[in-house]
C-alpha cells in the first residue's frame, strides 16, 4: 500500500520536464567551448538542492566546472549520507548516427533518448527526486555533484586533498552504475582504473611530398600504427612488459556468481556490441575480459590531412589518443612508467616516440559487508521484486577511492540498463527504471533512518550496526 500512495503522488510528466530541461545543457566537460553549458548545468544542480531546502549550497574549486557542494535540513538524530554524482556528460559525437539530436530528449517506446540521460543526469535526478518524494528529508544529506568526472575528476580531487572532510558521512551512496540484466539490480564490488594517454611519434621535421619522397621518407602514420600494433597484437595480449604481473584474479566465489548471472556471448554481441565477433584473450570468459582484466584501447588517431579533398603529404608527426583500464591490484603510477618504457622500447630508433598522460586514476575495491548494503538489498527487494547481485564494472569513476578515505562505506549502484549506449550515439534511460530507482532509493533513505542510527544518552547520534 506504501509504494501505491507513493506512485500516485509521483507527477511523472512534471518530472520528465524537468529531466528534460538538465538534459537539454550541453555540459561536455573535455571542451572548453562548453565551460558556461557546464557551469549551467552546475546551476540547475543548484537550484534542485535549494528546492529540496538544502540550509548551504556553494559552487567549490572551479569558476566553469564547479563542485556543488550542499547540506541538506539538519534532522536530529539521524544517520548522514553523502550523495556523490556527475552533471558533466561526454562529447555527443558522431552527431550523424543521432536518431534525434543528443541535447534534444526525446521519448521513444518508454525510454527518454539524450546526452547524460543515464549517464549520470538521469541518475543524479534519480537521488534528488527520491529525497522530494516523501517530503521532509528521512537523513542527513550531504551532496557532492562534480563537472569533470568524465575528464578525470581534477577539480573534485584538488578539493578532497585540501579538504578531506567534505566526505565525512556514515554512507556514501553513487547511482552511476546500471543493472547487470533487466530486472537484476546490482552493488558493484571493483570499479577498473584509467591510463589516458597521447602517444606521438616524429618521423621528420616537417611534412614531405609524397611524390618526391615516397618510397623512402619515413611515414609517421605507418609508424604509429606499426607501433600501437606491437603494443597489443591481434589475439588481445598487451604487450607492455609487466602489465600483467600484479594483476589479482577474480576469486572462485566470484566466478561461480558470474556463471550464475543472466549474460549469454552471444546476446552481448548481437545487442550491445553490434558487431560480427568478439575479440580479446580467448583463454577468459567475456566477464573476466569486461571486469578483471586490464585493457589497451585507441580511441582517434590525428596527423597529416583529414579534411575534403586530396593533399598528397607523408605526415612529418602522428598521435594517437589511447587508454588503459586497470585492475587490482594495479596502480596506475606504475602503468604509467611501462608504457613510457614500452613505447620507447618498441619504437623504431629513427623514430622519435613520447608518450603524454591526459588522466588517470587507481582502480577501486569495495567491500560490500558493511550492513548499508543490506539496506540497499531490502529496498530493491520491496520495490522491484529482487535483491542486488555483487558485480564489476568494466568503467572507472576515478574518486571513489578518495571518497571513502573517511571509512564510509561507498555504495556503488544505480539504475541504467547494460544496453543504455553509455558514451555512444543514442544514449537513453528506461523510463520505469527512473520511476523504480525514485522510490528504491526513498526506500532505502527511510530504512537507514530506521535501522541506521541509535541516540546516546547525551543526545548525540553515533552510528550502530543494524
Amino acid at each position: 500500500m506504501f509504494w501505491f500512495y507513493i506512485l500516485r503522488a509521483m507527477d511523472t510528466d512534471r518530472l520528465l520536464r524537468e529531466l528534460s530541461d538538465f538534459l537539454r545543457i550541453p555540459s561536455v566537460s573535455t571542451s572548453t567551448s562548453h565551460n558556461a553549458d557546464c557551469r549551467a548545468a552546475a546551476e540547475w544542480v543548484a537550484g534542485e538542492l535549494r528546492r529540496l531546502g538544502c540550509r548551504e549550497v556553494q559552487f567549490l574549486a572551479s569558476g566553469t566546472h564547479p563542485v556543488v557542494w550542499g547540506v541538506g535540513p539538519d534532522v536530529p538524530g539521524a544517520p548522514t549520507l553523502l550523495l556523490y554524482g556527475h552533471y558533466d556528460v561526454q562529447p555527443p559525437e558522431p552527431l550523424d548516427q543521432w536518431t534525434t539530436p543528443p541535447f534534444e530528449p526525446a521519448v521513444r517506446d518508454g525510454q527518454l533518448f539524450a546526452r547524460g540521460a543515464a549517464d549520470d543526469k538521469g541518475q543524479v535526478f534519480c537521488l534528488l527526486k527520491a529525497i522530494e518524494a516523501g517530503g521532509r528529508p528521512p537523513v542527513n544529506f550531504r551532496f557532492l555533484i562534480e563537472g569533470e568526472e568524465e575528464y578525470g575528476s581534477r577539480v573534485l580531487f584538488e578539493l578532497l586533498r585540501r579538504e578531506p572532510e567534505r566526505t565525512r558521512a556514515d554512507v556514501v551512496l553513487i547511482a552511476d552504475m546500471a543493472y547487470v540484466a533487466p530486472r537484476w539490480p546490482a552493488v558493484y564490488t571493483t570499479l577498473r582504473g584509467l591510463c589516458y594517454a597521447e602517444i606521438s611519434v616524429r618521423t621528420a621535421r616537417t611534412d614531405l611530398h609524397s611524390g618526391e619522397f615516397g618510397g623512402a621518407a619515413p611515414n609517421a602514420h605507418e609508424e604509429l600504427a606499426r607501433l600501437l600494433g606491437r603494443l597489443k597484437t591481434p589475439d588481445g595480449k598487451i604487450h607492455i612488459p609487466g602489465i600483467y604481473a600484479s594483476v589479482k584474479p577474480p576469486s572462485k566465489v566470484e566466478l561461480a556468481t558470474w556463471k550464475r548471472l543472466p549474460f549469454k556471448d552471444s546476446e552481448f554481441l548481437k545487442h550491445r556490441v553490434q558487431a560480427k565477433a568478439l575479440t580479446g584473450l580467448k583463454t577468459h570468459s567475456v566477464l573476466e575480459r569486461l571486469w578483471a582484466l586490464p585493457t589497451f584501447e585507441i580511441h582517434g588517431i590525428m596527423g597529416g590531412f583529414t579534411g575534403d579533398g586530396a593533399k598528397t603529404v607523408i605526415p612529418a608527426e602522428a598521435t594517437a589518443k589511447v587508454s588503459l583500464r586497470l585492475v587490482p591490484d594495479q596502480k596506475l603510477k606504475t602503468v604509467e612508467r611501462q608504457l613510457t618504457a614500452a613505447v620507447k622500447r618498441l619504437a623504431p630508433k629513427y623514430v622519435e616516440a613520447s608518450v603524454k598522460f591526459l588522466h588517470g586514476a587507481d582502480p577501486a575495491t569495495v567491500k560490500i559487508t558493511h550492513p548499508a548494503f543490506a539496506l540497499l538489498d531490502q529496498a530493491f527487494r520491496e520495490v522491484v521484486g529482487r535483491g542486488t547481485v555483487p558485480a564489476r564494472a568494466g568503467g572507472s569513476i576515478p574518486v571513489v577511492p578518495a571518497l571513502g578515505k573517511s571509512g564510509a562505506p561507498v555504495i556503488l549502484t544505480g539504475i541504467g540498463l547494460p544496453d543504455d549506449r553509455l558514451h555512444a550515439p543514442n544514449e537513453k534511460l528506461d523510463l520505469k527504471q527512473l520511476w523504480d530507482g525514485i522510490k528504491v532509493f526513498r526506500r532505502f533513505y527511510e530504512l537507514l533512518r530506521e535501522k541506521g542510527v541509535e541516540v546516546n544518552r547525551r543526545g548525540k547520534a553515533s552510528s550502530r550496526r543494524f
